[in-house]
């Protein structure tokens, strides 16, 4: 994902098509539904926000206009500073996919990024038409936890027209999809995925598994991932406030009240490439080495970067149920888990509650540091 700011010579197309925002001082628009999610810093975002202070945010509007660091926020900010269409100028937006654009977008970043091989897809497209002053600004960007943030460094606001940090006046170019702190045997995941919907509290439609999955003496034919943190196989389960002896099998990776209304992607698919069933298949036996086992299908489903219901922080961690139809494992990987004040349980439970485990960490965030396997 990158970030290109514009100038004339150099705008893409924009006016005819475009959604033009509310003429109001310091409003915004709607949420806008991106068709392609947006990697921002290691978060998956499916919405945006364009405010007409002259910046972007993904999980609510700002009204802003006086620009700060460390706003707690992730932010593009292409001159963030108090501007007022109610005295001229338009704010319009578009998600493009015409060849035209994204060969034009795709050829700039091939320019500026030449060892990054990329093709573009999507184009959001946000312009600030001669939207008059009503007082000072800043340019860059910043993340929720400002370890990824960026101030143009230019003296005078006419500067960002004449300044580059890719020797094209007036513009500047970032690549912003840098994830945070995955671990290392995280299975790839995103291309190729089934994306759940977006609905707080809502689950996948009946996944059919091409090589059943044996849980506890159980054989399943079909799964469900759940947006609250959890895997179900007889019916999709909405809840949100954990609880043990549910009377259900269930494997609850991050069982809490989550929001992909709000930004991150749930998704999953069912891998039986030999890439992955070698990299299942070397985990399982290192961690059960008296256990003779060789992996034939793989089930991997992915929380990216998906916000608690309170705010406050994201959460990304991976369940993936390792299968040779003969014997089943359960690999958890937890990438950035935030604190939080929500209730929240994670491990394993089944229907009638004679194996069941909670993984034994004190806060949310320590499931990143804590293991069962060595």
């Amino acid at each position: 994902m990158l970030l290109l700011f514009l100038v004339p010579a150099n705008f893409l197309p924009f006016g005819d098509g475009d959604i033009v925002n509310p003429v109001s001082d310091d409003g915004s628009s709607e949420a806008i539904f991106l068709q392609q999610p947006f990697k921002y810093f290691g978060r998956t975002y499916n919405q945006i926000y364009v405010n007409n202070n002259g910046h972007l945010t993904f999980t609510q509007p700002l009204s802003a206009y006086v620009p700060y660091l460390n706003a707690g926020i992730d932010i593009i900010a292409a001159l963030w500073t108090d501007l007022d269409n109610d005295n001229g100028g338009t704010i319009s937006y578009r998600e493009d996919t015409s060849s035209a654009v994204l060969e034009q977008v795709t050829q700039a970043v091939n320019q500026y990024y030449p060892n990054v091989p990329f093709t573009a897809t999507s184009a959001f497209v946000a312009t600030w038409d001669s939207v008059p002053y009503i007082t000072g600004g800043g340019a860059g960007y910043d993340t929720v936890d400002s370890v990824n943030s960026f101030t143009i460094p230019a003296a005078s606001a006419p500067e960002l027209s004449s300044s580059s940090n890719i020797e094209v006046n007036g513009r500047w170019s970032f690549r912003v999809d840098g994830s945070l702190n995955l671990p290392a045997n995280f299975l790839p995941f995103g291309d190729g995925d089934t994306v759940n919907p977006i609905s707080d509290d809502g689950s996948s439609e009946a996944i059919h598994l091409q090589q059943p999955f044996k849980y506890f003496g159980r054989t399943y034919n079909q799964i469900y991932v759940n947006n609250n943190g959890h895997l179900t196989f007889t019916e999709p389960l909405s809840a949100y406030v954990p609880y043990l002896n549910a009377g259900i099998d269930i494997i609850a990776a991050l069982w809490t009240d989550l929001d992909n209304d709000n930004g991150g992607t749930i998704s999953y698919r069912e891998d039986t490439s030999s890439a992955v069933l070698e990299q299942v298949t070397q985990a399982v036996n290192q961690y059960y080495p008296n256990v003779p086992f060789t992996a034939t299908s793989a089930f991997v489903a992915t929380w990216d970067s998906v916000p608690y219901i309170t705010g406050g922080g994201v959460v990304t961690f991976q369940v993936v149920l390792v299968s040779n139809g003969d014997r089943s494992f359960i690999l958890i990987n937890y990438g950035d888990i935030a604190e939080t004040g929500q209730v929240w349980l994670a491990g394993y439970d089944t229907v009638d509650s004679v194996n069941s485990f909670t993984i034994p960490a004190a806060s949310a965030p320590e499931l990143s540091s804590s293991s069962n396997i060595k």
